[in-house]
């Protein structure tokens, strides 16, 4: 078994082959990907919501906001 090492991008979740023509169609491979973590915060997906509304309010046509006073009649 011969070994081919390179560095390559996964795009549309596919990496390409450096060389086209060491590999045939049909030929029986063995793939080890290695990859360093990348570190994103996590966050509940509540406040996802809460910072792209906050960032994008809605814009609601013909809305009247209520004061104080009416919303406790209500």
């Amino acid at each position: 078994m011969q070994a081919i090492e390179f560095e390559s991008v996964v795009q549309d979740q596919s990496i390409r082959l450096p060389a086209a023509g060491v590999l045939s169609a049909g030929q029986a491979v063995r793939v080890v990907v290695m990859y360093e973590e990348a570190t994103v915060a996590v966050s509940s997906p509540r406040e996802d919501v809460i910072s792209a509304l906050c960032a994008n309010p809605l814009v609601l046509p013909d809305f009247v906001t209520l004061f104080r006073d009416e919303t406790h009649e209500r």
